[in-house]
């Protein structure tokens, strides 16, 4: 992932049925299906509710970063 010049490490990481999302080894949100869809949160705000894949919700989470894969 990129900003501006810079680089950022991004790892995801299973546990149970979450999808916990790391930007530089630092928690920034999880992603969590929902009936068939998928929410993205970052902290307790929610970015995403309602993402096709959990790569439309990752995506839209880094957005939100200004991050660009």
């Amino acid at each position: 992932m990129s900003k501006k010049n810079q680089s950022f490490a991004v790892s995801l990481k299973n546990e149970d049925k979450l999808l916990k999302v790391f930007v530089d080894d630092q928690e920034i949100g999880q992603i969590e299906e929902n009936q068939g869809s998928f929410v993205g949160t970052l902290g307790k705000q929610v970015v995403i509710a309602a993402a096709q894949s959990e790569d439309e919700a990752l995506q839209t989470m880094l957005a939100s970063y200004n991050l660009y894969y």
